[in-house]
């Protein structure tokens, strides 16, 4: 199914082919603007019986999954422990030999020896908008079960692969939700050429996607398992992640590290080794695949249960519709609004929704503050703040969304005439999109401003 707008209506899948009978399927209303359906995901709860989510790793890479790309966090590489948090400019602004002192000092502020291995890692909340995923599981679960194989490994492929981003291409060439390399595309029959990719159409990945999982992953993970004497049942979470490493870094590399560690049994035990050991080309990027799966497993499960039932998309209308339902016109209702405008910011910054929508609904909550300050507080501050504005307006030129991040800004002009900062930004778009009349048009009312705020 492809997700064009928040507004695209989602269709009702059934769960077709056998379901093994380990997993657990839960069925949620998916609640989007105007639309709801229901839908099927796979529970997780056996992460948490198990303990994986008190793991520092997992923990760890829920606060980079939760953290912008201007922000880092400063870590032992062995265990994940953050020891310090650092603004992107005040690093990359460093020389290598300034990098080196700065992670010395850092080890020795933490009681640690000064050698100690760290990592800088940038925070990838712009990446991970799990919620745009949301509405493409269902699908792809309904592919992997025709094909006889775990819908398990379609919804955290998919969390970790494809969070609302269809088109994306890897470094390595990699494209489309399942992030499939081009000759295995083409070995299961999908067509790959100049002229079309069907590794961005999501039934046809999904079904590339299971039967290299069935026929390469799965059948070599349990091969190198049973030639070191390791039980295992299919529907074992660590027998699972294991077959993610060999999906992402291939079965050969996995198949290395696993004669490496000689282990004689699975669980956390063994990942907290994994985690630690190198081996052919499994290295520190694959090291992190099952870390950054169970991470947004924790994150998926804790909002599949959220709301019972129900799983609201836009957290904006959630609290929108339980505000007109119990308004009273009161001081709370002043502070009810500014919540849904935290929402639906929120909902913005993670491709949720447009920003169209996001104006939309401002002009809306406006004219319920305006009438509750009218009747009651006549001397309340109800607009978003100008540095807000110019926040959301910086997030979306990050992630290139640069007509997004002209609504926005222009919005912050509309209430915030004096805010120098915005036509700025406005000049600098304008000139990346090539539109040079614009971005000086933009420089010159800039300049203009008599009593500018900055």
């Amino acid at each position: 199914m492809k997700l064009k707008t928040i507004n695209t209506c989602f269709l009702l899948f059934g769960i077709i082919g056998s379901v093994s009978a380990t997993t657990t399927m839960v069925s949620r209303t998916v609640c989007g603007v105007s639309d709801t359906a229901k839908m099927s995901f796979v529970s997780n709860a056996v992460l948490f019986r198990e303990h994986w989510d008190t793991l520092q790793q997992v923990k760890f890479w829920q606060q980079v999954i939760g953290l912008n790309a201007d922000t880092a966090l400063i870590n032992v590489s062995s265990s994940r422990q953050v020891l310090h948090k650092i603004p992107f400019a005040d690093w990359t602004c460093q020389n290598e030999t300034e990098k080196t002192a700065y992670k010395k000092f850092i080890n020795l502020a933490n009681g640690l020896d000064t050698n100690t291995s760290l990592y800088v890692t940038f925070g990838k909340k712009e990446f991970y908008e799990y919620k745009r995923v949301i509405p493409t599981i269902n699908s792809a679960i309904k592919v992997f079960n025709t094909n006889s194989v775990d819908p398990w490994y379609a919804q955290t492929i998919l969390l970790i692969e494809n969070p609302g981003k269809n088109h994306n291409k890897s470094y390595v060439g990699a494209n489309g939700p399942f992030q499939l390399m081009k000759s295995v595309a083409i070995k299961y029959g999908l067509r790959v050429n100049s002229k079309v990719d069907e590794r961005t159409d999501l039934n046809r990945a999904a079904f590339a996607a299971s039967q290299l999982l069935k026929h390469s992953c799965i059948p070599k993970v349990k091969a190198v398992l049973d030639a070191n004497n390791v039980s295992y049942n299919e529907e074992d979470l660590w027998f699972r992640l294991l077959v993610l490493h060999a999906y992402h870094a291939g079965p050969g590399n996995v198949a290395c590290v696993i004669n490496q560690l000689k282990p004689d049994k699975g669980g956390i035990d063994l990942f907290t080794k994994i985690w630690n050991t190198e081996c052919g080309g499994f290295k520190n990027e694959s090291q992190n695949y099952s870390q950054i799966a169970l991470a947004n497993i924790v994150i998926f499960e804790n909002f599949l249960n959220a709301d019972k039932d129900s799983m609201w998309l836009v957290q904006g209308e959630k609290q929108f519709a339980a505000y007109k339902k119990n308004r009273k016109g009161t001081r709370q209702d002043i502070h009810l609004l500014k919540q849904c405008m935290e929402s639906y910011s929120d909902d913005l910054m993670d491709g949720t929704i447009p920003a169209d929508f996001f104006i939309t609904r401002m002009e809306k909550i406006q004219k319920e503050l305006a009438s509750i300050r009218i009747k009651k507080q006549p001397e309340e501050d109800a607009g978003v703040s100008m540095n807000k504005f110019l926040a959301m307006g910086n997030n979306l030129i990050r992630k290139r969304q640069l007509d997004d991040a002209i609504k926005i800004l222009k919005l912050n002009i509309a209430h915030y005439p004096n805010c120098v900062t915005a036509y700025d930004s406005l000049s600098r778009i304008y000139k990346q999109k090539g539109n040079k009349q614009l971005s000086l048009l933009y420089t010159q009312k800039g300049a203009a401003i008599k009593n500018p705020v900055y």
